[in-house]
């Protein structure tokens, strides 16, 4: 069975009008012109995935409802919309970014081999992880914890943290922004 086409300019259209926004007002925040804007909605084009995140962003709705099926009540991204942050000490698969579910968090999955992966730094909100196989110690202020396979981690972003990875690890990360 193929699958039907998503409109998604004619889902931008209702969503803008119904936040009363011009396209004149939505292309000046997103950045493009307006009739980039019009050739959208009107489905002459299709906008970039960064583009199409500027206009959630904007129109202040998750990005992963422009582009769901049908059904509001299920929301599907695709392993090829979830993009892979790549450094030389890990490789970082973002599921649901900040504003695909809710604006609140994100998750990811990650992979790191032998070493600090991440430095020590502080951030906004409170994160919770999952080790789903490896060794690490993470630093919280002065203090180590050792977290192994299926041990789960829950800390407030406010100090500065990292995380040194004893043997190559997996692990899954939600990060919660308070409100």
């Amino acid at each position: 069975m193929k699958a039907k086409p998503i409109n998604v300019g004619k889902r931008i259209r209702e969503i803008r009008k119904s936040v009363a926004l011009s396209m004149k007002e939505l292309a000046e925040k997103v950045g493009v012109n307006l009739l980039t804007i019009h050739r959208i909605e009107t489905g002459k084009v299709s906008p970039s995935i960064a583009l199409l995140s500027e206009i959630a962003y904007h129109l202040n709705y998750p990005i992963s409802l422009l582009v769901a099926e049908e059904e509001k009540s299920v929301i599907l991204i695709k392993g090829d919309a979830q993009p892979v942050i790549k450094s030389d000490k890990m490789d970082l698969k973002i599921l649901a970014p900040r504003g695909a579910l809710d604006d609140n968090f994100s998750i990811t999955i990650g992979k790191a081999e032998k070493d600090e992966f991440i430095s020590k730094h502080k951030n906004e909100g409170v994160e919770l992880t999952y080790m789903i196989r490896g060794k690490n110690i993470f630093r919280y202020g002065n203090k180590k914890y050792e977290l192994t396979e299926g041990d789960l981690l829950y800390h407030d972003g406010k100090d500065y943290h990292s995380v040194t990875a004893l043997e190559p690890t997996e692990f899954l990360n939600i990060h919660f922004l308070k409100k």
